[in-house]
C-alpha cells in the first residue's frame, strides 16, 4: 500500500511540476557515447534501470546506480524517465523528467528520444535533453534490461 502511495504521489508531482522554456525544433544527432549529465546540478551517469510496456507506450527509467527489473523506481535518488511509442522509430520529441529524491521532478519537453532496438530482454534507447538552466542535462546512448 506504501508503494501504491508513493507511485501516486511521483505522478501527481510529474503532472504539476514546471516544464523547460525551450523552444527548440530542431533535431539534432544524438551522441554515440555513454548516456551521461547532470540531474538536478548532479553529475550522473546511467548505470542501471527499467523499461516496461505502460498502455501503448514504453516507460523507461534510467538511474545513476545498478539496478535492473527487481528494484523499485521509488528507490532511486537520481534518476531521469521518459515515455515513448512502444517501437523502434527515429528520433522524435519526447518529455523527459529529471528526478532527484527530495527535489521537485523536472519536465524538459521537446527533448531527443530514439529507440534504436527493442527486444524481449533490452531496449537500447538514444537521449538528448538539457533544461533551459543546464542544472538538468543528459546526453548518450543506454541499454536498459526490459520488464514484463
Amino acid at each position: 500500500m506504501k508503494n501504491v502511495i508513493k507511485l501516486a504521489a511521483i505522478v501527481l508531482a510529474v503532472v504539476f511540476v514546471g516544464c523547460s522554456d525551450s523552444d527548440s525544433d530542431n533535431l539534432g544527432g544524438i551522441a554515440n557515447t555513454p548516456l551521461k549529465g547532470k540531474v538536478h546540478g548532479t553529475s550522473f551517469v546511467a548505470q542501471g534501470g527499467k523499461a516496461f510496456v505502460s498502455g501503448n507506450n514504453l516507460s523507461i527509467n534510467i538511474t545513476n546506480v545498478t539496478a535492473d527489473c527487481n528494484s523499485s523506481i521509488l528507490d532511486y535518488t537520481l534518476y531521469i524517465s521518459t515515455s515513448v511509442e512502444n517501437k523502434v522509430a527515429s528520433t522524435t520529441k519526447a518529455n523527459v523528467v529529471f528526478n532527484k529524491k527530495g527535489e521537485t521532478p523536472l519536465n524538459v519537453l521537446n527533448s531527443e528520444v530514439t529507440i534504436e532496438s527493442l527486444t524481449s530482454n533490452e531496449v537500447k534507447v538514444k537521449i538528448k535533453s538539457t533544461s533551459s538552466t543546464s542544472k538538468n542535462t543528459l546526453e548518450g546512448t543506454f541499454t536498459v534490461p526490459f520488464c514484463k
